[in-house]
């Protein structure tokens, strides 16, 4: 049978968070006082008269308890009139663990935040899990969390053989775009972020008149090729050629008939990388961007020498990268891509939820007091009241309210308070505790913002587990031809304006797997 495969970044792509983690048991005892004295409200009225549903519960933290049982799961427990037979197993400890106990038939009732796509997807076929997309109409709090739009995204990237079988988290996506200087920019008479790579060009060139020290365009270095990767983002957008990560750069081209093509085989790529060798020729670019560590990138953010980047809208808030020492110094970020033609640039809409969360044994289906109070624990859990009890926990022992926002309690942050009293954000993070943390607001922003920029709405590929080993064969090797060759040619080491360098170049592709590669997306991107 066929099996969901994802493949998400790190952008974020990037990204497991936990939900449990323990403290001690003088710290229980003033949890449990606390909660009583602040008059909180319990989910399961007369739940404490009641003899509780015993249920197994194992947990993949990002931050593993120091003590179990601890605030958080008593608090639960003592809501919804559950005893929880608890088990921590974070990602660290491995996958395995996991599938030992499926395997066994030993496995829990639930799991809070399974943070394996493809091992769910792998449970779910062998039927070990309950297709909880068939009880969505019992969880309306949890299904408003998403647009209509964004649901059905998640239903594409999310179920196995047309059934969802978890319960994906919210994400909160920091736009990538381009960030710059704006004292810079003032400076060099530039009114207006450049809407066209003609006039980014121009602005470059003024930039590097007023500043002559500058590298133009920084690059945010790395090993495994991640200098050359960075340096081709922005680019891909304003030559309508963008990468989606989810099909290792296999999209529908609408400028080739919505053909299916891999981005660096394209002659979008070969014009991007064209307008690419020009910037570095004339140090518009960071020369360094092949060898370009993370340290050095940010030094030269730092010290002035970095005055357009393309990066996540955050960094113009994050005091990483405040300007402290540059009298007046302010980052800004666009409000729209550059564009190489006359058509809009494109770029794919980044999706609003992440495939990590709540799974649910398949023996539940014959046990419905046990699912219903997990039923009434997930829609209690995405409810503002239930958003903030899992990220900040309880108040006067976790956190305070100050006026109009709430922070962690003195000594404690989002590590220790999970640690030592196992709450973390679930479901959806806290609009209440965050709307005082500027890089979220500035995120929230800046979506709002660049709405208008994510014009392609990305695909997924289920692939089978022969063409999922086919794929990461085949793609790996293109990509090391591709980035070596992109690197060399942004050097001038290679002239990617002559034909027959490009044509060897799209052999080279062909002998690695490029034309099988392309089949197996074909079927699905068709």
């Amino acid at each position: 049978m066929k099996k969901q495969r994802f493949f998400l970044i790190a952008a974020t792509i990037g990204l497991a968070m936990g939900v449990l983690a323990g403290c001690n048991s003088s710290s229980n005892d003033k949890a449990g006082s606390a909660a009583t004295s602040t008059g909180q409200s319990t989910a399961s009225s007369g739940a404490a008269e009641d003899k509780p549903i015993e249920l197994s519960v194992a947990s993949m933290p990002k931050y593993p308890p120091n003590e179990i049982p601890n605030a958080y799961i008593q608090e639960v427990e003592k809501r919804f009139g559950m005893k929880w037979d608890f088990q921590s197993i974070p990602l660290t400890a491995g996958i395995e663990k996991y599938n030992v106990m499926f395997a066994s038939g030993d496995y829990p009732d639930f799991i809070p935040n399974m943070n394996s796509p493809s091992s769910v997807a792998k449970w779910a076929t062998s039927g070990y899990l309950l297709p909880i997309g068939d009880y969505i109409d019992k969880l309306p709090n949890y299904r408003a969390l998403f647009s209509d739009e964004d649901w059905q995204l998640l239903l594409d990237f999310a179920s196995t053989n047309g059934k969802l079988y978890m319960l994906p988290n919210t994400a909160s996506n920091d736009p990538m775009t381009w960030v710059y200087r704006k004292d810079a920019f003032d400076k060099a008479g530039i009114t207006t972020f450049p809407k066209t790579t003609d006039e980014l060009y121009a602005a470059l060139k003024a930039l590097k008149t007023a500043y002559p020290e500058s590298v133009g365009i920084g690059v945010r270095g790395g090993t495994d090729n991640n200098g050359v990767k960075n340096m081709m983002n922005g680019f891909r957008q304003a030559f309508r050629n963008p990468l989606n990560v989810y099909t290792r750069g296999f999209w529908n081209d609408p400028d080739e008939g919505d053909a299916v093509v891999w981005n660096m085989a394209s002659s979008k790529h070969r014009d991007m990388l064209t307008f690419i060798v020009k910037l570095y020729k004339e140090g518009l670019l960071e020369k360094e961007f092949a060898t370009l560590t993370q340290d050095q990138w940010k030094a030269k953010r730092l010290n002035g020498q970095v005055l357009i980047d393309f990066q996540y809208a955050s960094h113009t808030v994050d005091p990483t990268y405040a300007l402290t020492d540059i009298a007046g110094g302010q980052w800004d970020y666009a409000r729209s891509l550059p564009s190489a033609t006359d058509k809009p640039a494109l770029e794919f809409k980044p999706v609003n939820f992440s495939l990590f969360g709540p799974v649910f044994s398949s023996k539940l289906a014959n046990e419905p007091e046990k699912l219903q109070k997990l039923l009434e624990y997930i829609e209690w859990g995405a409810t503002p009241e239930g958003q903030l009890f899992h990220q900040a926990g309880l108040e006067n022992v976790t956190y305070v309210k100050e006026g109009d926002g709430i922070k962690y309690k003195e000594g404690l942050d989002r590590q220790k308070v999970a640690e030592q009293f196992g709450f973390d954000w679930w479901l959806n993070q806290s609009a209440d505790f965050m709307k005082s943390d500027a890089g979220y607001l500035k995120k929230k922003e800046a979506m709002e913002q660049n709405a208008d920029m994510f014009n392609l709405m990305p695909k997924s590929a289920p692939l089978t587990d022969e063409e999922t080993e086919m794929i990461n064969t085949r793609v790996s090797a293109l990509e090391d031809v591709a980035l070596q060759f992109a690197t060399k040619a942004a050097m001038g080491i290679v002239d990617v304006s002559d034909d027959k360098v490009w044509n060897n170049y799209l052999k080279d592709l062909e002998k690695v797997g490029l034309k099988e590669a392309l089949s197996i997306y074909a079927k699905y991107l068709k």
